[in-house]
């Protein structure tokens, strides 16, 4: 899928496409393995598709995850930050549990922030003089009705 592709839902059509960054707790450079970027992806595809998610990039860093994601309208962008670092630290855990005992001793595997940034296929400028003209179209549509609904009065009291 692109990210010019909209998605339609029951009463909506829409995009709506984020950048999503997170990084380990500390900021370890701890996803330099194989197995753990395995592990990984895995885990954040399966929670993309559990939750009607698409992914469409993504890239593990040795201190850092980008993720390109197209949510569904019904799912915040905090929720989905929220599954997706849930279950990937979970079944990290559970694959590794030295990690746990050793490094992350506390049971927290993310850092609590985050960083994510809406994406679409126009930019913002864009956005804004479409609402800018549309709303010049409503003013001179009202302004029209009104003078003739003016002028029909003016009529109608001469009668």
């Amino acid at each position: 899928m692109s990210s010019t592709s909209f998605v339609n839902g029951n009463h909506s059509v829409g995009i709506n496409a984020f950048h999503l960054q997170w990084c380990p707790k500390y900021r370890k450079e701890i996803l330099n393995g194989a197995w753990i970027r395995q592990v990984l992806k895995e885990s954040i595809i399966r929670t993309a598709r559990g939750h009607s998610m698409q992914v469409l990039a993504m890239e593990i860093g040795s201190d850092h995850i980008h993720l390109f994601v197209n949510l569904p309208a019904t799912l915040s962008v905090a929720a989905a930050l929220q599954l997706f670092k849930g279950r990937s630290s979970r079944e990290i855990f559970a694959a590794f549990p030295s990690l746990k005992k050793y490094v992350y001793y506390k049971g927290h595997f993310w850092s609590r922030g985050s960083f994510y940034r809406s994406v679409s296929n126009i930019s913002s400028n864009t956005v804004y003089t479409y609402i800018s003209a549309h709303k010049g179209k409503e003013l001179a549509q009202s302004i029209g009705s009104m003078q003739k609904e003016f002028e029909q009065m003016n009529l109608i009291s001469f009668m």
